[in-house]
């Protein structure tokens, strides 16, 4: 498979581009205590400009000392003191033949005075997420911040970045007086929304020069009532071509909708690319489009409809660094899918963890986590062919490990030969391809159809042992379970039981709520019974946000507090803490009520072998990111 206009060398003002792809700005949280570049840092970055990429977007810096500060772990670009970090930086991203651009941003409302110890400043009042109201800024304070944007992009230019981009999307201050969601001044501010952002602009270009490279990274649209329009946007673009800017990075979305900026597996790929494109027949300048845009053939696609000039990807090249360089030689299927699940990047990174990823266990550890050759090569048997199983094969097989992997069922994949069902799954399904591909060109010797016992392992002979069986469902204990209109979720997304048009799902966490979308998407009607007082609670926030909008779309309903006592003729009894009863009527029940662990051979491989590791959901039931990051630690190790 080719991809001519994706891989093109494109120009970029005076810069030239091996290809057409950018690594789009995310935090990561992997500098030093204030903001200072660290090797950690220094190794994520490299080890993507190492992969093949055309432009890497460095991560919004904050600009001064005072309120510009949105996050614990963000990058600084706010005193001299730390340019020579950042020229470390720079310097290593362009060794491997990358262009190079720093992110510049005020975060105005979207952070908290934990963060500078000072109230958080905005255009006009109003609160943040965390619950804080920030203050209105003074005019003395305007002019203020529009110098230290001016200083952040000469400290850039100065520490050797190609370019600097002006961070306008997503809710920070740029945005804030760009939206009427958040700008309510009467001043001339106010009155033209866009000045802030064509004067900081003046001031950069007062710095930098004409000839450096500055872009702007928009809304398209905000996605929010009283928000930023696509043809307010169009117009504002026009307004920021004219003022000198080089490019325009459009992306979309505000702080209280993050579900459409990090866009989640449950809705569509290339989600906003239809921003991209209204704003690219608005002007002249090259336009970069973003947002779940990581398949290969649909960036090619969004270059041939001439939707945008250049395409962002941030967590499809944090989940393959590679991800260009396969594009270039043909090779899509070696690229490590990006699931969109945002367990790793998204999610931990809200916490205030480091950015991590859930199929790629060297982020943010790559020079720690490398994969070396086995200094003694073994053989090695690995029992359960699912994603912990088959990563763990595969990084042993890397390493020269003789590995054999044993699977019981005639097909790998384990659960998520189940999960990766539904339409909204496509990048589980092309992350369990991947796997088997993997798996097969490692030269893994795989025993299908095969239950693993102590005397298959022991005519093997193998110096150590990873058990990686993953976990099943069981029955539980309601009457009534074994009615032939009720079935286990599995069962449901494998085919083997056809329900009827009003189902009852038994169960709210994200299966059973992935299980009610799936259903409902093939028109039936659906309600949700959960013991607990919400749906999905098991799911990182933006993901949750997105899965419940869906299935509020979609008229599912959902009974919160009640268990299911008991399963009658086409009837479900249903009880609450209270002891109240419900009563309800459905053609079929689907229970999706959790998993076990299957350890069942834990204890005579302990006593029958040396080096046993136990890995993946067979330890605990849990996500695909301790799978594949228990799978990744146990290849690396043995």
């Amino acid at each position: 498979m080719n991809f001519p206009r994706l891989i093109q060398p494109f120009h970029l003002k005076n810069l030239t581009l091996r290809n057409r792809m950018v690594m789009a700005p995310m935090l990561s949280r992997l500098c030093d205590p204030d903001g200072i570049v660290s090797q950690k840092l220094i190794d994520y970055y490299a080890e993507r400009a190492k992969g093949g990429v055309g432009l890497i977007m460095v991560e919004y810096c904050y600009i001064d000392e005072k309120e510009s500060k949105a996050n614990q772990g963000q990058l600084g670009v706010y005193s001299d003191q730390l340019i020579a970090g950042l020229g470390d930086l720079a310097e290593a991203i362009q060794e491997w033949e990358a262009k190079a651009v720093l992110q510049i941003c005020h975060a105005g409302r979207c952070t908290s005075a934990k963060n500078m110890g000072r109230q958080p400043i905005a255009p006009s009042p109003m609160a943040s997420y965390t619950g804080e109201m920030a203050r209105e800024m003074t005019a003395e304070e305007i002019e203020a911040v529009m110098d230290s944007f001016a200083e952040a992009a000469r400290r850039a230019k100065t520490a050797g970045f190609d370019g600097v981009e002006l961070h306008g999307t997503h809710g920070y201050l740029m945005a804030q007086f760009m939206s009427p969601y958040t700008n309510r001044r009467a001043d001339a501010y106010g009155k033209d929304r866009g000045l802030f952002a064509l004067r900081t602009l003046e001031r950069v270009r007062a710095k930098v020069g004409f000839d450096y490279l500055v872009g702007y990274r928009m809304s398209g649209e905000e996605f929010i009532e009283g928000g930023v329009t696509l043809e307010e946007a169009k117009a504002f673009a026009r307004r920021l071509e004219q003022g000198g800017i080089d490019y325009l990075h459009v992306s979309g979305g505000i702080i209280e909708v993050g579900e459409r900026f990090v866009i989640p597996m449950y809705f569509p790929k290339g989600y906003l690319l239809h921003l991209a494109e209204g704003i690219k027949k608005s002007v002249k300048i090259p336009v970069i489009a973003v947002g779940a845009i990581h398949d290969p053939s649909l960036a090619e696609e969004a270059l041939r409809r001439k939707q945008a000039d250049l395409i962002a990807m941030g967590r499809g090249l944090i989940a393959d660094p590679e991800l260009p360089w396969k594009v270039k030689q043909g090779r899509p299927e070696d690229i490590r899918t990006c699931l969109r699940c945002n367990e790793g990047c998204s999610s931990r990174v809200r916490q205030g963890k480091t950015q991590r990823c859930a199929v790629n266990a060297e982020v943010g550890r790559e020079r720690a986590l490398r994969v070396h050759p086995a200094p003694r090569p073994k053989q090695v048997c690995v029992i359960g062919g699912g994603p912990a199983g088959m990563e763990a094969a595969r990084i042993l097989a890397e390493r020269r490990h003789k590995v054999t992997l044993i699977e019981k069922e005639n097909e790998l994949g384990g659960l998520l030969r189940y999960a990766s069902v539904p339409d909204f799954k496509e990048e589980l399904r092309g992350f369990l391809q991947y796997l088997k591909t993997q798996v097969k060109k490692t030269g893994v010797e795989v025993l299908m159809g095969r239950k693993a016992s102590l005397d298959l392992l022991r005519n093997l002979h193998p110096d150590a042992v990873v058990l990686a069986a993953g976990s099943t469902m069981p029955v539980p204990a309601i009457p009534g379970v074994d009615r032939p209109f009720v079935s286990g979720v599995l069962d449901l997304l494998s085919g083997k039981f056809q329900p009827g048009d009003r189902v009852v799902v038994a169960g709210g966490a994200a299966m059973g709520c992935e299980a009610a979308l799936h259903l409902a998407n093939s028109g039936r009607k659906v309600t949700v019974v959960e013991m607990v007082g919400g749906l999905a609670l098991d799911l990182e926030n933006r993901s949750r946000a997105a899965l419940l909008q869906l299935l509020k779309e979609r008229k599912v309903d959902a009974l919160l507090n009640f268990k299911m006592e008991a399963i009658g003729d086409r009837t479900v009894l249903l009880s609450d803490e209270k002891g109240n009863k419900k009563e309800l009527t459905g053609d079929s029940v689907i229970l999706a009520l959790g998993l076990t662990p299957n350890r069942e051979l834990l204890e005579p491989l302990t006593r029958n072998f040396s080096e046993v590791r136990v890995i993946g959901d067979c330890l605990e039931p849990r996500k695909i990111y301790q799978a594949i990051h228990e799978g990744a630690f146990a290849g690396r190790t043995i």
